[in-house]
């Protein structure tokens, strides 16, 4: 499930919402939500700011969080914030995209996903938000991380596959 604070009206902490997470909650699913400016234009950060989803994450601490853009231009501040919950994922999505690399600065998303790969190695979940998005940047994004190689192998492929393999077997234990 994914849902766009900013591209719509809507606030994570939205009380429409609870019903979609205790879902999430039950069937052992993730939910996406979409954080940082819209095309340079940062008004509509205000309903995906992190400070919402860390509330999400406290009222819901089995619930899978994951925050798509790292909340791009402020990666620091997301980092910051989030840092304690480990429910909560990041997916590198458009971080290797010209504008959010002109926006937010090369040297800061290396920075943060490189802290971030350190402190939780199973919550970050390589993603391009492809057609948008050069799939061949965001490889070599992760790859000119500063990080143990089985690190760049989990953002690549093996977060999604254990995620995948822990919500089957949730759902094959409610059959």
């Amino acid at each position: 499930m994914k849902i766009f604070p900013g591209h719509d009206p809507i606030y994570p902490t939205d009380k429409r919402l609870v019903p979609v997470y205790e879902l999430c909650i039950k069937h052992d699913l993730p939910v996406v939500i979409h954080t940082g400016a819209n095309s340079k234009n940062p008004e509509p950060a205000k309903y995906n700011d992190p400070k919402y989803i860390v509330k999400i994450a406290k009222r819901f601490s089995r619930l899978k969080i994951v925050i798509a853009h790292y909340f791009w231009p402020k990666v620091e501040y997301c980092h910051k914030l989030t840092k304690p919950y480990a429910n909560i994922y990041f997916d590198t999505s458009g971080l290797a995209d010209d504008e959010v690399v002109e926006e937010t600065g090369i040297d800061k998303i290396r920075n943060v996903l490189t802290l971030t790969a350190k402190q939780y190695p199973h919550n970050v979940v390589f993603g391009t938000d492809y057609p948008m998005c050069s799939i061949k940047k965001h490889i070599t994004l992760i790859k000119s991380l500063p990080i143990q190689a089985e690190s760049k192998e989990r953002i690549f492929y093996k977060t999604q596959s254990d995620c995948s393999n822990l919500s089957q077997e949730s759902r094959h234990q409610s059959l």
